[in-house]
């Protein structure tokens, strides 16, 4: 079987692509980004915008794959602050639906603290919730939990 260019590239993203779910962050922008760039970059050749000579494909690939990590930053950042939920550990998922007392505003973009099983944990409010923030001496659950940090959602008023 011979190598080619296009089928190099093709082969790049789909390898690219398939180490994705092993990926660190950080790590895993990188194998985005490559991948985007390698498939536009074969899409090109095959279309025959892009001649098949080595030096060009290779300053394409490293062009389209610098554009399109600065154009996948902002939007993935803000996907693993807000948009994604916590990795549970086994050990703590038995806390989700416990009822907490807060001791400190709880907000959706800044960490409080609380006091809770001897330790201190990090508080942030749901995302998912429909209070921005929720004030000291209120009730809120437990939505999700992870080693040393808590997302809390307000109570439902009909549960008072």
């Amino acid at each position: 079987m011979e190598l080619n260019l296009l089928s190099g590239l093709l082969l790049l993203a789909l390898l690219c692509l398939a180490l994705l779910p092993f990926a660190i962050p950080g790590v895993l922008e990188v194998l985005l980004a490559l991948a985007i760039g390698a498939f536009i970059s074969a899409a090109l050749m095959w279309f025959g915008w892009l001649p098949q000579d080595t030096s060009l494909v290779l300053l394409s690939l490293a062009m389209l794959t610098a554009l399109s990590a600065v154009l996948l930053w902002k939007p993935l950042r803000k996907l693993q602050k807000n948009g994604v939920r916590l990795q549970e550990d086994h050990a703590i998922s038995d806390f989700v639906g416990t009822e907490l007392i807060l001791t400190e505003q709880a907000h959706k973009d800044i960490d409080s603290h609380i006091q809770f099983c001897g330790l201190e944990w990090r508080v942030r409010l749901d995302p998912a919730d429909l209070a921005t923030v929720l004030d000291p001496g209120q009730t809120v659950l437990i939505s999700s939990a992870s080693v040393g940090f808590l997302l809390v959602r307000s109570k439902p008023a009909d549960s008072l």
